[in-house]
Formats: structure tokens, sequence, C-alpha cells
């Protein structure tokens, strides 16, 4: 799966916060959801500032947004990055989800994105 995957996790050192960047047409079911949850967690951050950059993804599936929604421990705070009206929409659609116990806010720009994060933290 890994010569397959349709994201890239990183560390970003001089802004202090774990990236989860979607590669253009990406699909996200569960297995993606759990994969990308697992590569957080491996950074050796502890809870950490995500930033999620939605502007290419094609779509997260019912089973994967539930599953970011649900699991807490890896996060401190989560900025969404949408571009699109589609991916404005999808992110709206994770923050009606339901409240955790978490920040998660959704930006046009990853420059405010970051500044709110880093409020955060």
């Amino acid at each position: 799966m890994a010569e397959d995957k349709c994201y890239q996790v990183s560390w970003d050192e001089d802004r202090g916060v774990a990236r989860t960047d979607w590669l253009p047409g990406a699909v996200c079911g569960i297995e993606e959801a759990r994969a990308v949850d697992a590569e957080i967690h491996a950074l050796g951050q502890g809870r950490v500032l995500s930033l999620v950059d939605l502007r290419q993804v094609a779509s997260i599936d019912r089973p994967a947004r539930e599953f970011f929604m649900d699991r807490n421990p890896n996060y401190r705070a989560v900025a969404l990055v949408a571009g699109s009206a589609s991916t404005r929409m999808l992110a709206n659609f994770f923050l009606g989800l339901k409240r955790g116990a978490i920040p998660v806010k959704m930006f046009t720009s990853e420059s405010d994105a970051v500044t709110w994060l880093q409020a955060q933290a």
C-alpha cells in the first residue's frame, strides 16, 4: 500500500505542526484514515497541531470521516485547509459532524490556518 498512498504526512519543524497533504484526486477510505493516523503517531511528537490540506482530495468516505472525528488522542488541534466549494463543503461536513474534545477549524488560507494552530499550542 505504501507505494499507492494518496497522501503525504510530514513534520514541519519550523511551524511545529504535523502536515497531511492529500494528493490530487485522492479518495480517503477507512484504511487511508487509519494509515494517516498511524503516521501522525509515528512522528513521535505526542499530541500534535495538525494541518490538513484538503484542496486536492476528491472524497473522504463516511467511515473515514467518523474515524478522524472519533480519534482524538494524537491531536491537540486540527486546521482544515479547503480551496474549492466542494472541499469547503467537505470540511464543513467534518465540522458539523460533532464537536469533539479538540478544536477543529476550516480555512481557505494556509497561513491563517497555521497562525490559528500556533495559537492553540
